[in-house]
């Protein structure tokens, strides 16, 4: 879906990884797990689950973890000495209160920690999101401040400052057509988060660094069992676009089918000619009402 939606309203608990204000009673004893071999070897998984304890509060706890695989230790003339590997994991959990129909707010804190050979670095990090949801016009839209805390061990004596973001999103499934279209602004917190130059080489103008925060996406048959998704972030088809050739970068794919209690997800997502990412989620309804 583009890779920043924050609006995707449904059964899924990962979503409130990213705005705990998506929470809601579909998502109620949810369990949601990917997994993804992601870029140079590295390999990249969440857990989430959700909880409804009724009356418009809910609950989620998550966990995600990064390994960057196996990386060659040189010294300072480039000569190998051994291997060294690197890791980053956060766990965390959220709440969200619906105190009007189509209003939810929500929050998480997030313990991070990570590791580079032998040196170690870990913060804690909020979350705070609100989420309006209209049933009948059948529409969501969210406002999610992400990455706010404090690092209160780094890795050398320098402490850096979390990577603070602000995201709007937009969704709406259309009544002609089963489809539901995303649009999501991220990055607002700053104008220019493009490279500073063009892959010809030119300079990257205002148009491009704005159109730089946007990442859209579209799912056919998004209340059905069996849809299909399609994503496009502009900023990573912008930087990751090879000269003279049309390698697609930024787009990605997927689908998902429910079968009983299950579901299946499966994305590819186009970074680059050199390298993609295939990734897997599987959904479990732990609640006892599933049906089979």
């Amino acid at each position: 879906m583009g890779g920043d939606a924050i609006t995707i309203r449904d059964y899924d608990a990962s979503f409130a990884i990213a705005n705990p204000a998506l929470l809601n009673k579909d998502s109620d004893k949810q369990l949601s797990i990917n997994g993804a071999a992601y870029l140079a070897d590295s390999k990249y998984g969440t857990i989430a689950y959700a909880k409804d304890f009724e009356n418009g509060h809910m609950a989620t706890v998550n966990a995600r973890y990064m390994s960057y695989g196996s990386i060659p230790r040189t010294d300072e003339s480039g000569y190998e000495n051994g291997t060294f590997s690197a890791s980053d994991v956060a766990v965390g959990a959220g709440y969200a209160y619906q105190f009007e129909e189509d209003w939810t707010i929500g929050g998480g804190l997030n313990f991070i920690t990570s590791k580079i050979d032998n040196y170690t670095s870990s913060a804690i990090a909020g979350t705070a999101g609100i989420t309006y949801h209209n049933k009948k016009s059948k529409e969501v839209a969210s406002l999610v401040l992400r990455n706010f805390g404090y690092q209160f061990k780094s890795f050398n004596g320098t402490r850096e400052n979390l990577p603070f973001r602000i995201d709007l999103g937009y969704t709406r499934i259309l009544k002609a057509i089963p489809l539901a279209i995303t649009i999501t602004a991220h990055d607002l917190q700053e104008f220019d988060i493009s490279s500073d130059y063009n892959v010809n080489g030119q300079e990257v103008n205002a148009g491009r660094k704005i159109a730089d925060h946007f990442s859209l996406g579209a799912e056919l048959f998004p209340e059905k069992n069996f849809n299909i998704r399609l994503g496009y972030n502009v900023k990573r088809g912008n930087e990751m676009a090879v000269a003279d050739q049309r390698n697609f970068s930024g787009l990605s794919g997927g689908f998902g089918i429910k079968l009983a209690r299950f579901r299946l997800d499966y994305a590819h997502i186009r970074y680059h000619n050199a390298s993609n990412v295939n990734q897997i989620g599987i959904s479990v309804d732990l609640s006892s009402h599933a049906g089979y």
